[in-house]
């Protein structure tokens, strides 16, 4: 009994012994190269992730283009139909999520703002094609101050428009 008690005593610790050489054989990178790696997988994500919120902001720009001419040929004998509110807060809503993303936050009113309601129409899609050909000139590492004021003006003639609603 003595005997087989040993016997399994010293099979155990064999196992035990050639079980951690495997571990530690399997375990040949250095941790700083795992570190290494790691870091550039992340920076990968990064910069994935980086991109793809540049993208959605040119969609956005894109979007509030065409919601403004769409805005334009909806407009009847001076007002809009109450049907073009949801619009105008699509158009507000993607302005200042452009304007956030681009770095900007204050509401500047307008310089000269615009006497009626086909002015302002002009004007918007003036700023809003403005706006979206600058989106697409800039890259995701460009924070643009022209950006931003386009955004803004955007906002700023959203909120005269809701005035001309029915």
């Amino acid at each position: 009994m003595f005997l087989r008690v040993l016997t399994f005593v010293v099979y155990l610790s064999f196992a035990a012994s050639v079980a951690l050489a495997q571990a530690a054989h399997a375990e040949q990178t250095p941790p700083d190269e795992q570190n290494e790696t790691m870091r550039d997988t992340l920076k990968r994500m990064q910069i994935k992730r980086e991109e793809d919120e540049h993208k959605k902001l040119i969609g956005k720009g894109s979007q509030i283009k065409e919601d403004t001419d769409a805005l334009a040929k909806e407009a009847v004998e001076g007002r809009l139909p109450r049907t073009a509110e949801k619009k105008l807060k699509e158009i507000e809503k993607s302005a200042k999520q452009i304007r956030s993303e681009s770095g900007g936050a204050e509401d500047a009113p307008l310089d000269s703002p615009p006497g009626n309601l086909a002015d302002a129409l002009k004007r918007l899609a003036e700023v809003s094609g403005r706006l979206n050909e600058r989106l697409e000139k800039t890259s995701r590492r460009v924070i643009s101050v022209a950006v931003v004021e386009d955004a803004t003006e955007v906002i700023q003639l959203v909120k005269i428009l809701r005035g001309y609603l029915n």
